[in-house]
């Protein structure tokens, strides 16, 4: 016969795991160390407010086209933007839910540029998709 356990003693048997505090490179802080104020100690999130901020991601098959759109809005955002790049539906897919914006310049390796919109329009609903026509050449001031 096997030993039964009852749900309500079950925790008891395991040990809990211990939280320690950590420095900014992810060393245990020794015990008693001073805080800033004397009293708790100050939490901060490791790797900083860079790692941690959402992307924009660049998506397209061609790697020229965005590598010019990464450049024109690098000079027009902030420095603290962080943009990362796909040229599949899967690593749109996998890469959109770290996101705060899609744009897709032009239709990727293995999708096009409008079953990619329905797919992240399904996946998630919530987030900003851009689609920007790469095949229309661009002229400053340009009237018809």
């Amino acid at each position: 016969m096997s030993p039964i356990v009852s749900p309500a003693r079950s925790h008891e048997s395991f040990p809990r795991p211990r939280l320690r505090l950590l420095r900014g490179n992810g060393e245990p802080r020794p015990e008693g160390l001073p805080t800033s104020d004397g009293g708790r100690p100050e939490l901060h999130a490791l790797g900083g407010e860079r790692a941690s901020a959402p992307a924009v991601l660049l998506a397209g098959a061609d790697a020229a086209s965005r590598l010019r759109l990464r450049g024109e809005l690098s000079g027009a955002v902030s420095r603290q933007t962080i943009f990362v790049e796909a040229n599949t539906a899967a690593e749109v897919l996998e890469r959109a839910v770290a996101s705060r914006l899609v744009m897709l310049a032009g239709d990727l390796e293995d999708l096009g540029v409008e079953a990619m919109i329905r797919l992240l329009a399904q996946h998630h609903p919530r987030l900003s998709v851009m689609r920007l026509d790469t095949s229309l050449p661009a002229v400053a001031g340009a009237r018809s």
